[in-house]
């Protein structure tokens, strides 16, 4: 079992503090296993602890249906055991007003409680509630490249590399199969999944096709300025009449699945928030090419889509800049450090690289700035911007 450190420190870190643990992320990210891991890990630490790990994915649990039910199963089954006593529940939001049971436990001060979550929404409305100030969020990514190599076996290369491009960083993927029809069918099969289970059904959507395509167009035009309007009339081009404001739910539900982020645009001159056109950009690149087909002309958009989600998953809040007419592809913020980086597949002429570099040469401050390519020959940096290959920045970046 990979231990994917940076997530299983965090839980010893906070083991046994007085707040709530929870894991949010998208289905098959890796949340359940990340639980198992750290109960072998406290059984080993403290063998005299009492851990109850209920999954709401298994029919084991179906009695467990409301908080109500949760805290009194919890309180009768704890009851004689000895302390310390431990609680966790994979995927807590199917278990109705469940934020009740849990804060009821938790007032009880002698449960370590964990909770796992693949809706976005409901979490984040309940703990600003119900739970505000008693919990702590570790959000799960897919695996970021060194995860990769880590899981499967490979050496930093060529041959790695290209499968990363391919397959995207579902941990699963290396239970299945090498072989690429193997693991796009997976890949196909877990976006299914998240679009039915956790979007289709939880929201009773009326028409499935539509949001599919919603879906696809998004991920399609990954990289690009956004606007339910710009929706609205390619949908009506194709004689689909949908209002924006279903445009723009669908969007908020497909972000609080977790399937794409959306990345705001920054005015970095006025330090404030641009809410139009942001940018949505798949959880996963190896899901974006299951889900659309992996095309070659789409390497730009792959490239971005790898670095938004390595500083997604390093911590880093990710944006995108605005300096007067010109656009900063993503502007990352960790520590109360900003980087800005412009990405590109490859620097080939003068003209492209001065297209690149010229929006961080604009900008008037001295935060860090780079550009990455997929180059393998790099001039000096100069201007102050430095420049890096994207496989060596995804290796190395901020981890």
């Amino acid at each position: 079992m990979y231990s994917r450190r940076k997530y299983s420190e965090k839980l010893d870190l906070y083991s046994f503090k007085p707040l709530i643990k929870v894991l949010t992320g998208m289905r098959r990210v890796g949340k359940s296993t990340l639980l198992k891991s750290h109960a072998e890990a406290l059984r080993k630490k403290f063998p005299s602890a009492s851990i109850m790990a209920i999954d709401k994915e298994s029919m084991e649990w179906d009695h467990i249906r409301t908080g109500k039910e949760l805290y009194e199963f919890a309180i009768a089954n704890f009851e004689g055991l000895p302390r310390p006593y431990v609680l966790m529940v994979d995927e807590v939001q199917d278990i109705e007003d469940w934020e009740r049971g849990v804060a009821s436990l938790f007032n009880r001060a002698d449960v370590d409680i964990y909770l796992t979550g693949s809706n976005a929404r409901v979490f984040s409305s309940e703990l600003s509630t119900r739970l505000s100030g008693r919990h702590i969020e570790i959000p799960i990514h897919p695996l970021v490249y060194p995860e990769f190599l880590e899981f499967s076996g490979l050496m930093d290369g060529d041959e790695a590399w290209g499968r990363f491009l391919l397959q995207g960083g579902m941990p699963g993927i290396h239970a299945i199969s090498k072989e690429d029809k193997v693991v796009f069918e997976y890949l196909g099969a877990i976006a299914d999944t998240v679009v039915l289970k956790d979007v289709i059904q939880r929201h009773a959507i009326r028409n499935p096709k539509l949001l599919q395509r919603l879906l696809h167009f998004a991920l399609d035009t990954s990289g690009s300025p956004l606007s339910a309007k710009r929706i609205a009339d390619y949908l009506k081009s194709q004689n689909i009449r949908c209002s924006v404001d279903t445009i723009l739910e669908y969007l908020a539900f497909f972000v609080d699945a977790r399937v794409v982020s959306r990345i705001s645009r920054h005015d970095l001159r006025g330090k404030r928030v641009l809410e139009v056109h942001e940018k949505y950009y798949a959880a996963d690149h190896g899901l974006r090419n299951a889900m659309l087909g992996h095309r070659s002309q789409d390497i730009g958009i792959q490239l971005e889509t790898i670095v938004c989600n390595h500083l997604l998953a390093t911590g880093h809040k990710v944006a995108v800049g605005r300096w007067d007419a010109y656009e900063v592809d993503f502007v990352a913020t960790k520590d109360g450090l900003r980087t800005d980086i412009q990405v590109a597949y490859l620097l080939s002429d003068e003209k492209t690289l001065e297209r690149e570099i010229r929006p961080l040469r604009a900008i008037g401050d001295n935060y860090p700035r780079m550009i990455l390519s997929m180059d393998s020959h790099f001039r000096e940096d100069h201007e102050g911007i430095r420049w890096m290959n994207i496989k060596n920045f995804v290796r190395t970046f901020a981890l």
